[in-house]
């Protein structure tokens, strides 16, 4: 089967963009990080043995992602072409000869050696050309067709000799010969069936006494792949890719991740695409292309996708394998958004919770001298507040805005109410009210849902209607500042959905 490589960009713009991030960022992706995401693949064998008098090419894959070159052969009795990346692509066929037969009585090697730039990763290919001795074998020549058929090879040897296919799929008649002195030349049929999968090669090795021949046989199939992208990533704020497939045989498209969408669009192109990013770890998925024939067996195609993360971390907290986070109390264990929102619905589910007698959970912004919160403390209020003091924030009546509403759930405030929350939401709305103190103008209408119920509902003077500058990132955990005794208060948050209101 054929290899289906997939490739990363390395140091890209798109990549260097993602890793910009805003004052309270600390998981920005470095250079060290880029270059360690770099591919450098090779479907070469370690080994290859040529015939001493009649020697047959041998032929390999580079797929890449960075400039790549090959060395070792130069002024040699080898030919590479290409030898790199500046005369081809970062995806070529090589090709590698040797320049004429060895009639030493000795075998010659030279070991070539895949490198590429800004990478560590090499890979190295021994090929060896076997002295002139007893067996000399005259290869097939050319390709199969995928139909199948029959093709020949010679086998010239002064003693006995076996020869073997590696796969079952091309059937060698005599497989066997013996002579008794004098070279002896046999004619052997190699048949091979017809093919229903990928491209496909098999090694045939003639054996005689101590010497050794092996070549290779390919033989036509169908293709079922992914052309490979630069930049295999989905926007972390949600978006799509367009793949294209090469295909012989009619495919459907699978994916590894439901939080993708991978559909066939046409018989040559797939779209994958993946919403808003609500975990706190990057997401990754294989596409996988399937023939719908199941004759054609295991055969299959794959890429993958990744999609960023679109949060900070700061002070206690602990992204979890399953891409949640896990916040303890401490001093301003946050999660951060990475964009600015004027009005928007963040929306947390909870996972375990372990709320202590001094546990808190805040879900606020503070953006031009306007403060948006709301709280839950059990040594506390539970509150929904909006501040703000700027000159075009005061109230018809003169007053400046410092507004707040305690919450009011209908049972007691107690630690078993919090570790029973399921669902924490702010959503903040830009809105007329009945309000008759904002009667006729834009205000902010701030609303705090729990468990899925609106529980409490704020207006305000809206500041971000007066100041477009006025947006900045949300954030939800704890507003301890340093020094805040540990009381053991800690809850894992599974996904925070963050819609904007605009």
């Amino acid at each position: 089967m054929k290899t289906i490589f997939k490739t990363i960009a390395c140091l890209s713009a798109a990549l260097l963009a993602y890793s910009c991030v805003l004052d309270e960022i600390d998981t920005q992706i470095t250079d060290e990080e880029a270059i360690a995401q770099i591919r450098l693949e090779c479907d070469a064998l370690e080994s290859y043995t040529m015939q001493s008098q009649k020697p047959q090419a041998v032929s390999f894959r580079v797929n890449s992602t960075t400039p790549w070159e090959i060395t070792g052969f130069e002024n040699s009795w080898l030919t590479v072409e290409p030898a790199s990346s500046k005369v081809s692509s970062l995806s070529e066929d090589i090709t590698v000869k040797a320049t004429g037969a060895n009639n030493a009585l000795a075998d010659r090697s030279i070991t070539l050696t895949v490198k590429g730039a800004n990478t560590n990763i090499t890979h190295s290919i021994k090929i060896t050309q076997m002295r002139m001795g007893q067996l000399t074998v005259e290869p097939i020549e050319g390709d199969y067709d995928k139909a199948g058929a029959t093709k020949t090879f010679t086998v010239s040897s002064n003693i006995t000799w076996e020869a073997t296919a590696a796969d079952d799929w091309l059937t060698l008649t005599p497989s066997s010969g013996t002579s008794d002195g004098p070279m002896k030349t046999v004619t052997v049929s190699a048949v091979a069936a017809a093919n229903k999968s990928l491209n496909r090669t098999t090694v045939v090795t003639v054996v005689s006494g101590d010497d050794k021949s092996q070549f290779f046989v390919k033989q036509d199939g169908h293709t079922l792949e992914f052309k490979p992208l630069e930049s295999p990533v989905v926007d972390r704020k949600g978006g799509e890719l367009v793949f294209d497939v090469i295909a012989t045989m009619d495919w459907k498209v699978e994916t590894d991740n439901e939080n993708f969408t991978a559909t066939k669009v046409s018989d040559t192109q797939v779209k994958v695409s993946a919403p808003f990013n609500n975990q706190f770890a990057e997401r990754k998925a294989n596409i996988i292309l399937k023939p719908t024939d199941a004759d054609f067996g295991d055969v299959s195609g794959s890429t993958e996708v990744t999609q960023g993360v679109n949060f900070s971390f700061s002070g206690n907290c602990e992204v979890l394998e399953d891409g949640s986070v896990k916040l303890k109390c401490g001093a301003k264990s946050r999660v951060t958004t990475l964009d600015n929102y004027r009005f928007v619905s963040i929306k947390l589910t909870m996972g375990e919770t372990h709320f202590e007698d001094k546990g808190e959970l805040w879900c606020a912004t503070k953006a031009s001298g306007c403060n948006i919160y709301t709280q839950l403390t059990l040594n506390g209020n539970w509150r929904i507040r909006q501040d703000g003091n700027l000159p075009n924030t005061t109230k018809p009546d003169g007053g400046t805005i410092s507004t707040y509403k305690n919450v009011a759930l209908g049972i007691e405030k107690n630690k078993d109410v919090l570790n029973a929350m399921t669902e924490y939401r702010l959503d903040v709305i830009n809105e007329l009210t009945s309000d008759s103190s904002y009667a006729g103008v834009y205000n902010h209408v701030v609303k705090f849902w729990y468990n899925g119920k609106v529980d409490a509902t704020l207006n305000g003077r809206s500041v971000y209607a007066d100041d477009p500058e006025a947006e900045a990132p949300y954030w939800f955990g704890f507003s301890y500042e340093d020094g805040v005794v540990d009381d053991g208060t800690w809850y894992v948050v599974k996904t925070c959905d963050v819609t904007p209101l605009d």
